[in-house]
């Protein structure tokens, strides 16, 4: 800046027009009273001025600067007026900052806001309310909520689990539909929402019905027709004999508000299992089985019906007897009602059907009994009857689809160029800088200087105009940062300073870029916003099966898919899987916990799935089974404890890795993997592989090369005990190098592949033949079935033998379990995995029949038989619980 005229040390202005920084102003709160105390007078109250400016506004940013500048010009300083440089490029700053707040203060719906006026939800991992507030059903009120709403047809619903023990018994009852049918439809509601270590007692029990006819004397007044009347009187009142729960649609009781006008069943509407059909009341839920039908409390509620003035007289006549003996004492005793429930009945309205259901009814107006016309009374009940039938089938059920809260909505905000200081310069000062007036040197330094100061706001403006496409989950980010360098264009005299093209200096800038690091701790704030995290850091060390940026690419991958499925990930982390449906081979249907841990884990697939076959289906078969550390005989030939002379690492050549992974792309389609590794190593046998070599052919730095006179000889190791292992190759173009990658880039995809998790729950496996305990189970321990669930993981690959992997999966699934489940990890080599998947398989085939036989005698004794044989193998894995997860 320029300096002129002088001013005082204190600050005080030496004449007119000269600036200062004003006074220290004392902070009152807006709209609070000061107490002024005058040198002499009577005290006064005054409003205290409010501040003009707020904090970090353009005034307020503008009284700082001049005071800074102030206090370092020390006693020289210049005229306050508009052609003086110095202010005017300090309000300039002092714009461009605010712009960058004004920026940051953006909405956050307009800054999602694509091109076609939408916010793409799925996109950026956002979900509705209807999605991620409710909870999966787990209480006894969530599961009669939420079976009472998938299938309309139940009237009443028993649901209660007397040992804590995880088997639900299910009672029902029906009003004039199919009980079997209501029960298998609520059978398979519960399978589809069963959570970890949950099961059905059996099938669920339908109610016998104990029949009631009407017989009621009531008046009638207004213009309603009395057949009308008596129709929503015989509804009405079937309705409350069989305790049907009441249904309120959903877009009614969210436009209930209460006294301060606010939405009054918002909370507890998203408290609980999200429903579909109508909102159920809590009362009607927690209706105790035992109360008594009182006959005054029924017409009561009759009563309330438009048209019905008074009921003079009202009871329901049993129709049969019950088998409750108590219950028939207590009818005797109290006349005046009736028993709702029973042991293994429900009381239920019998509609009228002919004259004499209807003969005793009396119905008056002003006193004056009514005829009332029988053959049209009971046809109009038989249509009622029918009508509600309809409505209370599953298939004709109204089902709200649509979104009870509406969403945020913005507007789409098209990218801007950034607008330098340079055009908010008054045109003296730009003349002054620019050519003819200014050399090209003194240009290009104002130029400088000018991009020195607002470069970054530049590269901040375009990085908030992507905000949409940093905050999002792309499965493969090809960047992070978005530039904006400023160029001639912007501020005149820029084109000497740069050094690079602008093509090279954008290939510069996106080499800056670390996408997946970034992109991953974008993810990580994503995940933060459900409360869930996804660290990687304990899992960095094991990625053997990748090359580095390849594996940072896959646990990007992995994060991706633990923020795209976040709310399978949190609310249903303690969900299982449906047994009444296949599962193996279905990404649709696999337990969350089995899919959550291993994602965790850097599983390549994390879907339920056989897995000792892997090796075969690419042609090689391993002996010993996989054990860690064992080694079979015929292969020991040539191995050596210790390295032999002259041995040097053998570096993989990038670009041929490539070409080996296209080959092996192409052999796995064709089946070829077994013949191409036999032609590379024809010492080496494909179908009788020794595992040790295998998980040694996984890592990249133990290929070695020793120098012969015959050529280059390939060694791999040490192995996992110390070892070395010669291998001899057929010679090519490139010597050992191409056999190496060929056997790394195979041993990688095939435990890769390999690597997987089944989740078996004990409470599944318990017989339902009604045998009980049988001397093949002699050795099952008692708490067996009870909150215990076992998971199998392979212990023949290369991670899968090492123990801290082991250990840190132990962690994770204990971590990721329900507080009240015992987890129990196991670790089978590739013959014992492929025994037990063999009798897994046919007992989740043998639970799907037996769901779709509904429990028949045939399917029941081929699942015990089947659990029986899991039931062994678990019990035998499990030995004095030293595999305990926790």
């Amino acid at each position: 800046m320029r300096r002129g005229t002088p001013v005082p040390a204190t600050g005080t202005p030496a004449g007119p027009g000269i600036s200062q920084a004003p006074p220290p102003r004392p902070v009152t709160p807006p709209g609070a009273f000061q107490e002024a105390v005058p040198s002499s007078g009577p005290q006064t109250a005054s409003i205290a001025r409010l501040g003009d400016d707020a904090p970090f506004s353009y005034g307020d940013l503008r009284a700082r600067g001049i005071a800074l500048a102030q206090a370092a010009s020390g006693q020289l300083w210049t005229d306050y007026n508009l052609h003086d440089p110095g202010v005017t490029l300090l309000e300039s700053l002092c714009y461009a900052l605010t712009e960058g707040v004004f920026g940051a203060e953006a909405d956050v719906a307009d800054l999602l806001t694509a091109p076609d006026g939408r916010i793409h939800y799925r996109r950026h991992a956002l979900h509705g309310a209807e999605e991620a507030l409710p909870c999966r059903p787990t209480t006894e009120l969530d599961w009669l909520r939420w079976l009472l709403d998938r299938v309309p047809a139940v009237r009443q619903l028993r649901l209660r689990m007397p040992d804590a023990d995880g088997l639900w018994r299910m009672a029902l009852r029906v009003g004039d539909g199919d009980g079997a049918a209501a029960a298998r439809d609520v059978a398979r509601a519960f399978r589809a929402q069963r959570n970890l270590a949950e099961d059905m007692d059996g099938a669920p029990h339908v109610l016998r019905p104990r029949w009631c006819a009407l017989d009621i004397h009531l008046s009638v007044d207004g213009p309603r027709d009395p057949g009308d009347v008596l129709v929503e009187v015989v509804r009405r009142c079937a309705d409350i004999v069989s305790a049907a729960p009441r249904r309120q649609p959903l877009q009614a009781r969210l436009a209930q508000r209460d006294a301060a006008g606010n939405v009054a069943g918002t909370a507890e509407l998203f408290d609980g299992p999200a429903v579909q059909c109508g909102w159920i009341e809590a009362e009607d839920l927690r209706r105790d089985p035992a109360n008594r039908l009182h006959f005054s409390d029924l017409a009561h509620a009759l009563r309330e019906i438009d048209g019905v003035a008074d009921i003079s007289a009202l009871r329901l006549v049993p129709l049969d007897a019950t088998a409750d003996a108590e219950a028939e004492a207590e009818a005797d005793d109290a006349p005046d009602s009736l028993p709702w429930h029973g042991t293994d009945w429900a009381l239920q309205l019998r509609w009228p059907e002919d004259s004499m259901a209807v003969a005793a009814w009396q119905v008056t107006r002003r006193g004056s009994q009514l005829h009332l016309d029988t053959r049209a009374l009971l046809a109009r009940l038989a249509d009622a009857r029918q009508a509600a039938r309809l409505s209370s089938t599953a298939p004709r059920a109204t089902r709200f689809a649509g979104q009870l809260l509406k969403r945020p909505a913005g507007r789409y905000l098209p990218d801007t160029p950034y607008l330098s200081i340079w055009h908010h310069l008054p045109p003296l000062y730009r003349q002054y800088h620019a050519a003819p007036r200014a050399d090209a040197e003194s240009q290009a330094q104002f130029g400088a200087y000018l991009a020195l100061l607002e470069q970054w706001l530049a590269h901040g403006s375009a990085q908030m105009q992507h905000l949409r496409q940093l905050f999002s989950i792309e499965r493969e980010p090809a960047r992070s940062y978005w530039w904006a360098p400023l160029g001639q264009s912007d501020v005149p005299g820029l084109a000497g300073v740069h050094t690079l093209p602008q093509e090279a200096e954008a290939a510069q800038l996106a080499r800056d870029d670390d996408a997946l690091d970034r992109r991953s701790r974008v993810l990580d704030l994503m995940l933060a916003l459900h409360g869930e995290s996804c660290d990687q850091h304990s899992i960095q060390r094991f990625g053997v099966y990748y090359d580095a940026a390849g594996w940072q690419r896959h646990l990007y991958d992995c994060k991706r898919r633990f923020a795209q499925r976040i709310v399978r990930h949190t609310r249903d982390r303690g969900g299982a899987f449906d047994d009444s449906r296949p599962s193996l081979g279905r990404k649709g249907n696999t337990a969350p916990l089995q899919e959550r841990v291993g994602l965790l884990l850097g599983l390549e697939q994390t879907h339920s799935r056989l897995l000792a076959g892997v090796p075969g289906a690419h042609g090689i078969a391993l002996d010993n089974g996989g054990a860690p550390g064992a080694r079979a005989p015929l292969a020991m030939h040539g191995v050596r404890a210790d390295a032999p002379e002259g041995v040097e690492p053998l570096v993989m050549w990038p670009p041929l890795r490539a070409r080996i992974a296209a080959h092996l792309d192409d052999d796995m389609a064709l089946g070829e993997v077994g013949d191409r590794l036999a032609y590379h190593f024809p010492a080496l046998a494909p179908r009788a592989l020794p595992a040790p070599l295998l998980r040694c052919a996984a890592h990249a730095g133990r290929y070695h090369r020793v120098a012969t006179q015959a050529g280059d000889a390939l060694w791999l190791g040490p192995d996992e005990t110390g070892h070395w292992w010669p291998l001899p190759v057929r010679h090519g173009p490139g010597g050992v190098i191409a056999p190496a990658l060929y056997l790394h880039e195979l041993a990688c995809r095939v435990q890769r592949e390999a690597e997987g998790l089944h989740l078996v729950e004990h409470i599944l496996l318990r017989p339902l033949g009604g045998s009980g305990m049988t001397d093949a189970d002699a050795d099952v321990p008692a708490d067996f079935y009870r909150h215990r669930i076992s998971l199998i993981l392979p212990g023949w690959t290369a991670r899968g033998a090492d123990h801290s992997f082991r250990d840190l999966a132990r962690e994770t699934i204990a971590l990721g379990c329900p507080a009240h489940i015992l987890p129990t990890v196991h670790w089978l080599e590739l013959h014992a995995l492929a025994a037990f998947e063999q009798d897994f398989s046919a007992w989740l085939a043998a639970r799907v029949a037996y769901a779709e036989a509904g429990g028949g005698p045939d399917a029941t004794s081929r699942l015990d038989a089947c659990a029986q044989r899991l039931r062994g193998r678990l019990a035998a894995m499990d030995g004095p619980r030293t595999g305990a997860a926790r």
